[in-house]
C-alpha cells in the first residue's frame, strides 16, 4: 500500500508487522520516518477496517509492572478485548502487559495440564495464562499472582467474563505472597523472562518432585546450545535436580535475542 508513495529507503525503515489486540493495533515507527505516520496509519485502516485504536510504541516493556510505552497516533480508546481460543481479555495495554503473541504458548500448556492438576502462574499478568487453563483444562485450581494493582482488577473482570470458577487470584509481590501460600503444585509457570531467574529459589518447597515449571527466559540465538545446562544449573542452586524435557523458542525480543520457555521436571528436591 506504501509502494509508489514513499521513496525506497524510507520502505526500508518501515516494519514489516505489527500486533493486533481486540481493535487495537500496536505498530512501531521509527522517528526517521514518523512524518509517513499519517500514510502508515490510513494503509493499516483500509486493510483492518475494525481497529479503533493505533499506538505507537515508543518503549520497551519494563519496570515491575512489565507494561511498555506508546503514544496514541489515531483514535483514543486503549481498552479493548482481545479474544483466544475461546476466552475473552478485557485489557488495556497501556497499562498492563498483554501480547496475542503468546497465544499459541498458552494453548500448548493448556494441553499438557492434566486433570485435576493444582497449576500456578506467577506473574499473571491479567490471568491469561490461568484462565485458558482453566478453560481448556481440568485442573483443580489455578492459582494466579500478580503485582499490578490495575492487572489484578482486570484479571478479576476476565474470571467473571469467561465465567471459570476454580481460579484464584492474589494481588502483590510473589516474593511475598508465595511463601505464604501452603500448597504443593504440579505445575508452575514463570512467564516472566526479563526475571524469572531471580525468582526460582522460591518454588523449591512449592512443587512435587515429578512436577513441571514453564520456565522463559532470554537467550541470544548462539546461546541456545548451552541453555539446557544454564537453566539446570540455576534450579540445582535452589536445590532442585532437574530434567529438561524440552526448550522451545516463543518470539523474538531483539535482532538475534529470543524467548524461550523450558519445560523442567523436578526429580529431586535437596534439603
Amino acid at each position: 500500500m506504501l509502494k509508489g508513495k514513499i521513496s525506497d529507503e524510507e520502505m526500508k525503515l518501515v516494519r514489516k508487522s505489527f500486533e493486533i489486540i481486540g481493535d487495537i493495533v500496536i505498530i512501531e515507527i521509527p522517528e526517521e520516518i514518523i512524518h509517513l505516520k499519517n500514510l502508515i496509519v490510513n494503509a493499516i485502516l483500509k486493510k483492518h477496517k475494525h481497529v479503533k485504536t493505533i499506538l505507537r510504541k515508543v518503549g520497551e516493556v519494563n519496570g515491575v509492572f512489565r507494561v511498555a510505552k506508546y503514544e496514541i497516533i489515531y483514535g483514543s480508546e486503549t481498552e479493548t478485548i482481545a479474544k483466544e481460543f475461546g476466552c475473552k481479555f478485557l485489557v488495556d495495554p497501556t497499562k498492563v502487559y498483554y501480547t496475542v503473541k503468546l497465544s499459541g504458548e498458552r494453548e500448548r500448556i493448556a494441553k499438557q495440564v492434566r486433570e485435576g492438576e493444582k497449576v500456578l502462574v506467577m506473574f499473571a499478568g491479567v490471568g491469561p495464562y490461568a484462565i485458558v487453563i482453566a478453560k481448556l483444562a481440568k485442573p483443580k485450581v489455578v492459582v494466579g499472582i500478580e503485582i499490578n494493582p490495575k492487572a489484578v482488577e482486570y484479571f478479576r473482570k476476565n474470571v467473571k467474563l469467561n465465567k471459570v470458577d476454580n481460579v484464584v487470584i492474589y494481588e502483590g509481590d510473589v516474593k511475598e505472597i508465595l511463601p505464604k501460600i501452603n500448597e504443593e503444585f504440579d505445575r508452575i509457570l514463570m512467564p516472566a523472562p526479563h526475571s524469572a531467574e531471580n525468582f526460582v529459589y522460591l518454588i523449591k518447597n512449592k512443587i512435587k518432585v515429578g512436577g513441571i515449571v514453564h520456565y522463559y527466559t532470554f537467550a541470544s540465538q548462539n546461546e541456545e546450545k548451552v541453555l539446557p545446562e544454564k537453566i539446570k544449573e540455576i534450579f540445582e542452586k535452589s536445590g532442585m535436580v532437574v530434567e529438561i524435557l524440552n526448550i522451545k523458542e516463543c518470539g523474538s525480543f531483539a535482532p538475534y535475542v529470543n524467548r524461550y520457555v523450558a519445560d523442567v521436571k523436578i526429580i529431586k528436591i535437596i534439603d
